[in-house]
């Protein structure tokens, strides 16, 4: 596309960008990172995204000529929809989706992005303080609310079976838990955007009573940065409504295996005697099928 045929918002930002404040500047780069996914953002998400307020969100939405930011989303969805030859009904598609193939392949395929922006934005030494850290410990506590808390879920368990034992603490009982740990013992916080309060004021309060803090967020600059000994960035932004845990998970496994390398055989032992402790729990071979079978085969278990 030449630029005497470019959509015209992408002539009104070309055109101002140069004169924009620093704060406009950023809201323009943001979206021109990720045009497509910036014509779904609401105004939060895109002022989130730039690093400032709403109010200057506005004021560029303003200054572009558009009444309002709906007007210049909506410019900017006819943009990129003309981008890609689609017609105005594939772009709502797009907005609220209903092919999950075409859905799936898109998640895949930013989901992939975020894996390999983590590895570029993580720092060697950190994670291997990181590892340090919670094998020293004595008592681990993962805090987190919503997703963060489901995150705090598959790390401890990862954690756990690879020998270095924790607990995910319950958001109703935050406080108790974290008012718990001494010097000896690690907090690993998880808060990704919006960040719960909560979360930070537990770090805050580890940190100012002496008790190590591992940060676990979606960005460097997270509220938890200031408050945490080590913070690890975990990229993940959400698609539409969702959230995903691709890379979460990735870096949860990773730690499980690198810890769980420095005892082999002591992990092998535990996870034996869970496996005999669990056995009740587990149908070791197929159950009959045919009806009232299985009510027979349990009396004759008996």
């Amino acid at each position: 596309m030449t630029p005497s045929n470019l959509p015209d918002i992408q002539v009104r930002i070309a055109d101002a960008y140069h004169g924009l404040p620093e704060a406009q500047r950023a809201i323009a780069n943001a979206l021109m990172a990720d045009p497509l996914l910036g014509a779904l953002w609401g105004i939060e998400s895109t002022a989130e995204r730039a690093g400032v307020s709403m109010g200057s969100v506005m004021r560029f939405a303003k200054r572009l000529g558009y009444r309002s930011y709906s007007d210049f989303r909506d410019a900017l969805r006819d943009a990129c929809n003309a981008r890609s030859g689609g017609s105005e009904s594939e772009f709502s598609d797009l907005e609220v989706p209903t092919d999950l193939f075409g859905t799936l392949a898109e998640v895949v395929q930013r989901d992939s992005q975020h894996l390999d922006r983590m590895i570029q934005m993580v720092d060697h030494d950190k994670l291997q303080r990181a590892a340090e850290i919670l094998v020293q410990s004595r008592h681990r506590i993962i805090l987190g609310r919503g997703v963060s808390h489901v995150m705090g879920l598959i790390l401890a368990f990862y954690l756990t079976q690879a020998g270095v034992s924790c607990s995910a603490a319950l958001p109703s009982d935050f406080s108790n838990q974290v008012a718990n740990l001494d010097i000896q013992d690690l907090l690993v916080a998880i808060s990704f955007h919006p960040y719960s309060r909560e979360t930070v004021d537990a770090a805050i309060f580890a940190k100012q009573n002496g008790v190590n803090v591992l940060g676990i967020s979606d960005r460097p600059d997270s509220p938890l940065a200031d408050f945490s000994d080590i913070l690890i960035p975990v990229p993940s932004e959400n698609l539409l409504f969702s959230y995903s845990m691709t890379s979460f998970a990735a870096l949860a496994h990773a730690f499980a295996i690198v810890l769980a390398a420095r005892d082999e055989s002591g992990v092998l032992k535990r996870l034996k005697a869970a496996d005999k402790v669990a056995q009740p729990l587990f149908v070791d071979h197929w159950l009959p099928v045919q009806p009232g079978a299985i009510h027979k085969y349990r009396a004759n278990k008996v």
